[in-house]
């Protein structure tokens, strides 16, 4: 298992070409967050002993209305009927899987850390649904994409998770890293004259 602490969100080289280009008064600022853990999650909802083995360790609800989330110590994304992922701190990604892997031992359920394998990023500011809105077919607007509201879908060809976490507007958006490096150029490019800032966490 990699070390969540020494792990390099791999995308480096665009900060560094990006970095003399950063604008101030940008209208969309991107955030890396290679500070985050992943742990994709799978069981029956249905079952409410499943269920309540997770929220125990979780220490909150476990989303089971489509395309919405769930906020406490974690995030914890609806994926699908039988799927979650749960973002946390890099430092609590490990001890978390460990628990909900015990907790859910005696059900059919799986329980996997793919930080490895994905990175989130925070893409917010008043230009962020603009920017969103050329490259992905979803209707993001605050009436049909409220708080609290999350959706796979693609972004410039990438398959992402978008789920927007608060009204200023903060989009968080999880992708594959192999992607991230050509998602962060095509938003830096899809941002125009709006601009955009980027940096991370």
């Amino acid at each position: 298992m990699s070390d969540p602490i020494t792990r390099h969100h791999g995308l480096e080289s665009f900060l560094g070409d990006v970095a003399g280009e950063r604008v101030a008064d940008s209208g969309a600022r991107l955030t890396i967050r290679g500070d985050l853990g992943h742990i994709n999650l799978r069981g029956d909802p249905a079952n409410a002993e499943l269920v309540t083995a997770v929220e125990e360790v979780l220490g909150q609800s476990l989303p089971v209305a489509p395309n919405t989330f769930s906020v406490g110590t974690h995030r914890a994304f609806w994926l699908g009927p039988d799927e979650w992922l749960v973002v946390t701190t890099a430092e609590q990604a490990v001890t978390a899987a460990d628990r909900l892997h015990e907790a859910t031992s005696q059900f059919h359920a799986s329980v996997n850390d793919i930080s490895g394998g994905q990175i989130a990023m925070l893409l917010e500011g008043s230009a962020a649904r603009r920017i969103l809105a050329k490259g992905c077919t979803l209707d993001l607007h605050p009436s049909v994409f409220p708080v609290g509201a999350c959706a796979q879908s693609g972004l410039a060809k990438a398959g992402v998770l978008l789920g927007l976490l608060d009204d200023a507007p903060t989009f968080m958006i999880v992708v594959r890293r192999s992607f991230s490096d050509y998602l962060c150029r095509w938003l830096a490019n899809a941002a125009g004259d709006a601009g955009i800032s980027f940096s991370e966490a």
